[in-house]
């Protein structure tokens, strides 16, 4: 740094004022108040554990190591950081490129990464430096360098789910038992609308069977409703026909996970194969058409994950305890449409979430109806999610009379 940029910086540093925005805590000298206010400030620092996700945390911490890498090779202070510092941070990532020379740090990205500077003060006690102006002025220039319309998901609309999942091995033991499990996740993400992670977190006790809607969906807290007091219900209906029945593919899935609790390894690997041989994809298996059902309630008072890892070699099949991850989730979509002969680059486990919107506005639902069944709030969300890549659907247009 020449003699010119480290004057700047002092100038810079010169200015800063100590941004605490309390005092000390007082000192208590009652023993028995002191004790009461330490246990009292244990339960605090518990429930302080509970405001952010576990995603949101980790991604705030990941973004402190990083700006207090960077304070570190400079020399800067970093808690509490003067807005400047905060500048040159938000400069240097927007200068850092990637082995193809694209921008390293996205601009959500840089976002995020001011987030966790931004929680980090405010947790300690400090005024935030990226809420000054001249932060937040370089942020939005930056935005508007970087304007480009965004990249989303194709959706995956009912005809490519049917085209994935009949691509599957259903009735061969091993490769039966994940196929049934991915089916499951496929009509939870499309019939459900549920986001990856929403998936990947059911518990059994997640669901009800209900004899008139299927199956009912208690999503719980999610990303987008951290507090957990929205609408939570979604209904997985009955289909039309047992390929195209979100209910059956779950008591195909619940009822291999009670028969993979058998001890005797022979006597499991022989209920998996009859259950997998037993019922396959041209029969209703929930009730739907009046016949029997796989599972009853009993199956699902459990606190156990429904979609959980599977482990199998050619001869052998094991169903763990541990649930799936949204990001596992993701790579099986993109597996399973290369296997259906499909071209998954444009696709991830959103494409369900977006499918559903998309396909149930091509079937003439409302936006209520839509807001309804995932659970938006504003329906500027709703249009955000159509994704219809057919230029002329639904546009007046066609309609001229030409």
């Amino acid at each position: 740094m020449n003699d010119t940029g480290a004057m700047v910086m002092v100038n810079a540093l010169e200015r800063r004022v100590h941004l605490a925005a309390v005092d000390a805590p007082p000192v208590i000298l009652d023993a028995d108040i002191a004790e009461e206010l330490h246990e009292l400030e244990a339960v605090s620092r518990d429930l302080e554990t509970h405001t952010l996700s576990i995603n949101t945390r980790r991604a705030y911490e990941k973004a402190w190591r990083s700006f207090g890498g960077f304070c570190v090779d400079l020399g800067l202070e970093a808690l509490p950081a003067h807005p400047q510092v905060v500048r040159w941070y938000v400069a240097w990532m927007s200068t850092q490129v990637d082995d193809w020379g694209e921008p390293r740090f996205a601009l959500a990205t840089i976002r995020q990464h001011l987030a966790g500077i931004a929680e980090r003060h405010l947790r300690d006690g400090y005024l935030d430096p990226t809420g000054h102006r001249a932060v937040s002025d370089l942020v939005r220039g930056l935005a508007k360098l970087r304007a480009a319309r965004p990249v989303r998901k194709r959706p995956l609309v009912l005809d490519k789910v049917v085209r994935i999942v009949d691509s599957m091995t259903h009735d061969v033991y091993p490769a039966g038992v994940s196929a049934t499990r991915d089916a499951t996740a496929l009509w939870l993400g499309f019939a459900g609308a549920l986001r990856r992670s929403e998936a990947a977190g059911l518990r059994l006790n997640s669901l009800e069977l209900h004899p008139g809607d299927g199956i009912h969906v208690h999503v719980g807290r999610s990303k987008a409703d951290q507090d957990n007091s929205q609408p939570d219900v979604v209904v997985l209906p009955f289909g039309g026909t047992p390929r195209t029945c979100p209910p059956c593919a779950v008591h195909r899935w619940v009822a291999l996970l009670r028969e993979s609790a058998t001890v005797d390894p022979r006597t499991r690997r022989q209920s998996l194969m009859s259950q997998l041989y037993g019922y396959q994809l041209d029969t209703h298996v929930c009730g739907a058409d009046g016949g029997g059902q796989l599972i009853d309630g009993t199956d699902l008072a459990s606190s156990a994950y429904l979609l959980r890892a599977t482990y199998r070699n050619r001869k052998d099949a094991r169903i763990h305890e541990a649930g799936v991850s949204g990001d596992a989730l993701h790579t099986m979509l993109r597996r399973r449409m290369t296997e259906a002969g499909m071209n998954p680059s444009a696709y991830g486990f959103h494409s369900l979430r977006a499918g559903h919107v998309t396909q149930a506005r091509r079937n003439g639902a409302s936006t209520e109806e839509i807001m309804r069944a995932g659970r938006w709030q504003k329906a500027e969300t709703v249009n955000v999610y159509d994704r219809e890549f057919n230029p002329a659907a639904r546009n007046s247009v066609m309609r001229l009379g030409l």
